[in-house]
């Protein structure tokens, strides 16, 4: 059975899904750094949780779209 070629959307839905995860990050680490009075600790530690967990949601997306 051949393979289909990944579309355009599936590659925009991976690029807004890496996004989120950063920004998604980014905001919650301002927020607890905003409040604890700690800047910019958490924004970093916030930062790098997002873009861990971008990683993973991208190595797990191109898994399943070239599996």
């Amino acid at each position: 059975m051949a393979q289909r070629p990944p579309s355009v959307w599936e590659f925009v839905t991976l690029g807004s899904t890496m996004v989120g995860c950063i920004v998604g990050g980014l905001v919650v680490g301002l927020l607890i750094d905003h409040y604890a009075r700690t800047m910019p600790v958490f924004t970093v530690a916030g930062v790098g949780v997002g873009l861990v967990a971008a990683c993973l949601a991208m190595y797990g997306r191109v898994r399943s779209l070239f599996k």
